[in-house]
């Protein structure tokens, strides 16, 4: 009995240092929420501040040491997905609309509104912000789903607030 207790200890404690020395650690949940300047372009994980690197002038965040490594081989592969868009909010409108993005992109929105609050909501991927008249909210996410998706206005803005609506699609 104590042969087989020792045996399930020495599994036990093997598979944790196993994962300890993981070639690409990340962090703790809670901290990657607390530091989170982004989506790192080679995981598409939660992206530090503790970890980037700037080419060609403009730095880039990422989840952990490895990744920038692996983004330094071929910085185009991972520059090339990441898609970098001005949304305007307005009443009763979106400009661009639609947003046209391939699967596999990081798209990065800096949304502003031009007259009152309104909201930018996609239900699909568990998007909803606020933003004031003259604000810049900047939201990122990975576009992992093909289709076309409403973009709604979740604040009331006027009269017209119902047919607020615009389109995200997502190509394979």
């Amino acid at each position: 009995m104590r042969l087989v207790f020792t045996l399930i200890l020495a599994i036990f404690l093997g598979s944790n240092a196993v994962y300890a020395n993981e070639e690409h650690q990340h962090m703790s949940d809670e901290k990657q929420a607390q530091e989170s300047v982004g989506i790192c372009p080679v995981t598409h994980e939660p992206a530090s501040k503790e970890y980037s690197y700037t080419y060609k002038g403009k730095t880039y965040y990422f989840c952990c040491s490895m990744c920038i490594e692996e983004f330094k081989k071929d910085p185009q592969k991972y520059i090339s997905k990441i898609k970098e868009i001005y949304l305007e909010a307005f009443q009763y409108g979106f400009s661009p609309d639609p947003l046209v993005v391939k699967k596999g992109d990081i798209v990065k929105l800096d949304i502003t509104s031009r007259d009152v609050t309104h909201g930018f909501y996609i239900k699909e991927y568990g998007i909803n912000a606020t933003i004031k008249k003259d604000e810049h909210k900047k939201i990122e996410f990975f576009a992992n789903k093909t289709g076309t998706f409403d973009i709604v206005c979740s604040v009331y803005c006027g009269p017209g607030h119902s047919g607020m609506r615009g389109r995200l699609i997502v190509e394979e």
